[in-house]
């Protein structure tokens, strides 16, 4: 089993009660599919922008364990539920681990610092450019005048 997270915006037009409902009907089908660690209801928010000319949206979290086939189903479940606008399926990167106080005090000792030389800077040579003469004048004649008839 692993651990993903659902985050899903439900139709902010539909009462609070109905859109919890729906979020309610979200986590029955994942709880059937796997194990619901924590619920995180948002709230009703106003959104970044409109979607399908809606301005607000009950927002959710939820993070879940199940296997990974299991997530398919859950897409195409989001997918045809018209009240849910928006969704996401994520893996969290990393988990924290939590480590008691005493154990890192007790595996704070503070090593020696070690000496570090300071780095030998090499003189850079210093390249004059080159500079090209410039191209011999050209004498420029006088224009002739046109004869005259």
């Amino acid at each position: 089993m692993r651990e993903f997270e659902l985050m899903f915006i439900v139709d902010g037009t539909m009462p609070e009660e109905e859109a919890t409902a729906v979020a309610t009907t979200v986590q029955s089908f994942i709880s059937s599919k796997g194990t619901i660690l924590k619920a995180d209801p948002w709230g009703r928010r106003r959104m970044a922008y409109p979607i399908n000319k809606k301005q607000d949206g009950y927002y959710w979290v939820v993070a879940f364990e199940c296997e990974p086939g299991e997530v398919d189903a859950l897409k195409q479940q989001l997918r045809v539920n018209e009240n849910v606008i928006r969704w996401m399926v994520t893996r969290p990167e990393h988990k924290k681990t939590i480590v008691p106080v005493e154990t890192v005090i007790a595996q704070e000792t503070t090593p020696e610092p070690v000496p570090v030389a300071a780095p030998v800077l090499e003189p850079v040579p210093v390249v004059a450019p080159v500079v090209e003469p410039a191209p011999a004048a050209v004498p420029v004649s006088e224009p002739t005048p046109a004869p005259e008839a």
